[in-house]
């Protein structure tokens, strides 16, 4: 029997023409942007500019086409390296070609020093998605040889393979130099282009994908439809310089750095009744006394403030922060996914019709015409090497920040206007999505989100110290003129003011009975000045309640602030107390149901194992449940008032191993709890109070622990507590406090945490909270002036005397 030949046949792939549609539909979103790929095409060609001319009526003129009878045409004309033979075949004609990717990956540039923008080798199908027809005429240096490459889209249709479609070239002469020059003709949508609204929208859709601003870029694009040529919108210095706050962006790869400045009228009030006021206070002697002021403040050294050395602007302030020291930053390996060097600048603007009349110059002589153009330009962009990306309009979530807000001094959202520059040389791992409709998910997408953040951060912060501060500013004033010499509460203001008023009864008889006598000899005279006199004196008195009634209203709007900042956490407390209470029922029903359930398979003699472990697994998760609740018990309000005499070293010893010591061991940090020697002592205090004093701190440390482990900087956290009387102590062996708050940290708001993936940054209330809680109690809490390894602070040292031995 004669054996099976084996017999090897040769299989190539291959693709269907229709491949080229679909990937021009799905890949190039609309026709700006299929105009944008080929503009882009021209800067990768080293040329200086892209003139693009569309004609929407009539027939193909664009010189030497070969479809002279097609309807319509788009000419992009550029004065490139253009493209000989070899690189037509390799380039246009290989689909997803990645000459430019391999570009990239190596370092490569062009000889401008240019990194190529495209890297998908899809550009072209941008042509593909704006007409029918395609025709190239390029011509490289030093030849005299002009290329004309052109076919149809239509040839594709035929035929069922892409290889069989046919391509034609001609070789001409010319004498111009090198250049390449895209005609596109037989136009499809030709309706986006015409008229009034299609131009208009033409111009909007390249204003948003064009940078405005002189300082990215070295690359032109010129546009012109139906012969009229299209005004891309500019921001010039002149409407810049009509900001009233300012902000510089630098990332060097290694420190992340913010400059702001701002302009005296950025302090200036929105009420025009209240302009008097500050032109006397502030503009009268050139801010001396208000910067001085604001000098003194422990913020403005976390703000590095100072006077501006620049005549248009009052203030500036900074920010600088090494990357490496961000937290939950996004890891590649061990280390950080760095995006790569950036810049950006960001202008806020006031667009209140007041702000506007104080401006020393402006673009527009109608606010109108001033507020049109903000508005219609406003947002933080993104360009590469000058090309838009495209993202939402507030991608960096001002709006949210604003809207969230109880009160509000930061950036917003339609008064801002500002761009951030990346490069294809240094940000290439900040990858666009295919369709070019925003960034690639990715870990250096995501750290270079958590620097703007990092800097919207800043912004409102500053903002926030700097308002704030002409507020108190103004209140002290007030206060100087009352006569005032220290903070005075609002009950002994009121009881000043009714006891002034109280005696304008007895002055008024006074003066009826002086104006009701006959008239007065002489010898009366003196008797009868004597109320006059009086009364006058009374009345100077009463002028003077005008200003004691001013720093009253300066107190109550202190007191609403304070409220409307304590609001949103007063509810976070009764959300938690209700929700406590229905976890407890939920447990309660779980733990109830699970017994039943034991019961009826002891019952059924059902001895399953995976049945019986389910059972276990949910009764010992209900248990750890109840654990939890009940260390939430003692702070809710039923028992909230109740006091209870505590050894500290007991008390300590029962949150760790209760609450904590399992936890943190899973994640290698331990805590240490250390006595002196006769130190240990007791406090009359409530204890779901002093266990949240303890809650905040420890999960403060394990927080960054957490971080400084994940990073590899430490193999283990410890958490070291000391009792000393009459303090306790609380440090690890982190990081310690970042200079730049050391001096606010307790204060609201306050908070260098980063932004965990998918959620904002940490709110900043947990040490706030805790000094709140030891004050109630006449206690205290402190950063010790001791300073680690790392050059900070890093001891938290807590006062109890105030509870000690049952004092309160």
């Amino acid at each position: 029997m004669e054996k099976n030949k084996k017999t090897e046949l040769s299989l190539k792939f291959d693709a269907h023409p229709s491949v080229v549609f679909r990937l021009g539909d799905e890949l190039i979103t609309d026709a700006v942007q299929a105009l944008l790929e080929l503009a882009k095409n021209s800067y990768d060609a080293d040329a200086d500019y892209a003139k693009i001319t569309i004609q929407t009526t009539g027939l193909n003129t664009a010189d030497g086409t070969h479809f002279p009878q097609a309807l319509g045409s788009i000419v992009v004309e550029d004065n490139g390296t253009g493209m000989d033979l070899e690189t037509i075949k390799t380039g246009w004609l290989l689909i997803s070609g990645r000459t430019k990717y391999k570009m990239k990956r190596r370092g490569r540039t062009t000889k401008r020093g240019r990194t190529p923008l495209g890297d998908k080798g899809l550009g072209r199908l941008g042509a593909q998605r704006l007409g029918r027809n395609l025709e190239i005429f390029t011509k490289v240096e030093n030849t005299d040889d002009l290329l004309h490459v052109y076919f149809s889209w239509d040839d594709f249709v035929d035929v069922k393979r892409l290889s069989d479609v046919e391509i034609h070239l001609e070789k001409l002469t010319s004498q111009k130099r090198k250049s390449t020059r895209i005609v596109i003709s037989n136009l499809n949508e030709i309706e986006v282009w015409q008229g009034e609204g299609g131009v208009m929208r033409l111009e909007q859709e390249l204003s948003k994908m064009i940078s405005p601003y002189k300082e990215i870029g070295d690359f032109s694009i010129y546009v012109e439809v139906d012969g009229k040529k299209i005004e891309f919108a500019e921001i010039s210095d002149k409407l810049r310089n009509a900001t009233q706050v300012r902000y510089r962006i630098d990332f060097d790869g290694t420190i992340f750095k913010v400059h702001g400045k701002a302009k005296m009228d950025f302090f200036r009030p929105q009420k025009p009744s209240d302009w008097p006021e500050f032109t006397a206070l502030v503009e009268g002697d050139d801010g001396e006394a208000f910067f001085r002021f604001l000098s003194k403040k422990k913020q403005a050294v976390r703000f590095a403030l100072r006077r501006s050395n620049k005549a248009a602007w009052f203030v500036e302030y900074s920010s600088e922060r090494k990357f490496a020291e961000l937290d939950k930053l996004q890891l590649i390996g061990n280390e950080p996914a760095n995006p790569g060097p950036f810049f950006g600048e960001v202008d806020g603007f006031d667009l209140s019709p007041g702000a506007f009349k104080h401006q020393n110059e402006s673009v527009f002589d109608r606010f109108a015409d001033y507020k049109k153009y903000i508005v219609k330009l406003h947002g933080i962009r993104v360009y590469r090497d000058g090309f838009g990306i495209r993202v939402d309009r507030d991608w960096l979530g001002l709006g949210k920040q604003w809207s969230e807000a109880t009160s509000y001094y930061g950036l917003r959202p339609n008064t801002t206007l500002g761009y951030i520059a990346l490069s294809a040389r240094y940000n290439r791992q900040l990858e666009e999505t295919t369709d070019r409709e925003g960034f690639k998910g990715s870990p250096f997408y995501d750290n270079f989100y958590e620097l703007l953040s990092d800097f919207k951060k800043f912004t409102m912060e500053s903002h926030e110290f700097l308002r704030r501060g002409w507020l108190e500013f103004r209140a002290k004033h007030h206060e100087k003129l009352a006569g005032l010499d220290k903070p005075v509460e609002p009950e002994e203001l009121t009881k000043k003011i009714k006891s002034k008023l109280a005696t304008a009864a007895s002055h008024k008889k006074a003066l009826v009975e002086t104006t009701s006598r006959p008239e007065p000899d002489k010898a009366l005279d003196g008797a009868i000045k004597d109320p006059v006199a009086g009364i006058i004196e009374y009345l100077d008195e009463l002028s003077g309640m005008e200003a004691m009634g001013q720093v009253l209203i300066d107190r109550i709007s202190g007191l609403k602030q304070q409220i409307a900042d304590m609001f949103e956490t007063v509810s976070l407390g009764l959300t938690a107390e209700a929700l406590s209470h229905e976890i407890f029922n939920i447990a309660d029903q779980l733990a109830q149901r699970t017994a039943k359930l034991r019961a009826h398979l002891k019952r059924k003699l059902i001895t399953d194992p995976p049945i019986i472990s389910f059972s276990e697994h949910v009764d010992t998760s209900v248990n750890a449940l109840r654990k939890q609740i009940a260390h939430l018990a003692p702070s809710l309000r039923y028992v909230r008032e109740k006091r209870e005499q505590l050894w500290m070293s007991g008390f300590l010893s029962d949150v760790v191993k209760n609450y904590y010591k399992e936890k943190l061991a899973k994640k290698h940090i331990e805590i240490e709890i250390i006595i002196s020697e006769r130190k240990d002592f007791t406090v009359y205090m409530n204890k779901g109070k002093l266990t949240q004093v303890f809650d905040n701190l420890i999960l403060n440390n394990e927080y960054w622990l957490s971080e400084d482990i994940r990073r590899k900087r430490l193999k283990g956290g410890i958490i070291t507590i000391e009792v000393n009387r009459p303090f306790v102590l609380v440090h690890d062996n982190g990081r310690g406090i970042e200079k730049s708050i050391e001096s606010v940290v307790f204060d609201p708001f306050v908070t260098d945490k980063g932004r965990e993936k998918g959620q904002e940054k940490g709110r900043g209330l947990g040490l706030f909270i805790v000094r709140q809680l030891l004050d109630s109690e006449g206690c205290h809490i402190a950063l010790l002036p001791r300073r680690n390894k790392k050059g900070r602070l890093y001891i938290f040292q807590i006062d109890l005397r105030g509870v000690i031995n049952g004092k309160r």
